[in-house]
C-alpha cells in the first residue's frame, strides 16, 4: 500500500458582504485642533437627539448690539463723561474748602521736584 499525503479540506468561508453607505460622514474636530481664531467664533456645542455635536457660533449681530449699548454708542446725546471736564472748577471747591478750614494749598502740577539749591 502506497500512501500519499491527502490535501488538507478547505472550508469555504463566506465573506460578509459590507455595504458601504454612498453618502459622506462628516466628523467633527476636536476643539482643541482648531486654529485659536477658529475656536474663538464658538460659543456652545449641543448634541442633538441623533448624538451629533453641534457647534453654535456667536451672532455678530448680538455681539454687535451688545457692544453698542456696553459703549454708549447708540445714544443721540453724549453722556456728561468725568474725562471732559474741566479740572478748575473743583480746584476751586478745593481751595475755597483750604481757605475755610485755615489750610494752606498749592494747587500746583509740580509734583516732588526737588527745591533748589540757594547759591
Amino acid at each position: 500500500m502506497i500512501l500519499t499525503p491527502q490535501k488538507p479540506a478547505v472550508i469555504q468561508q463566506k465573506k460578509p458582504i459590507i455595504q458601504i453607505s454612498k453618502k459622506s460622514r462628516v466628523v467633527p474636530r476636536p476643539l482643541t485642533e482648531l486654529a485659536p481664531e477658529t475656536a474663538k467664533l464658538i460659543e456652545d456645542v449641543t448634541v442633538d437627539r441623533r448624538g451629533r455635536l453641534i457647534p453654535r457660533l456667536y451672532s455678530k449681530m448680538a455681539a454687535s448690539k451688545e457692544l453698542r449699548s456696553m459703549l454708549n454708542l447708540s445714544a443721540r446725546a453724549d453722556a456728561a463723561d468725568v474725562t471732559r471736564l474741566s479740572d478748575q472748577k473743583p480746584l476751586q471747591t478745593l481751595a475755597q474748602q483750604a481757605r475755610e478750614l485755615g489750610i494752606e494749598i498749592d494747587l500746583n502740577y509740580t509734583f516732588a521736584q526737588p527745591k533748589k539749591a540757594v547759591e
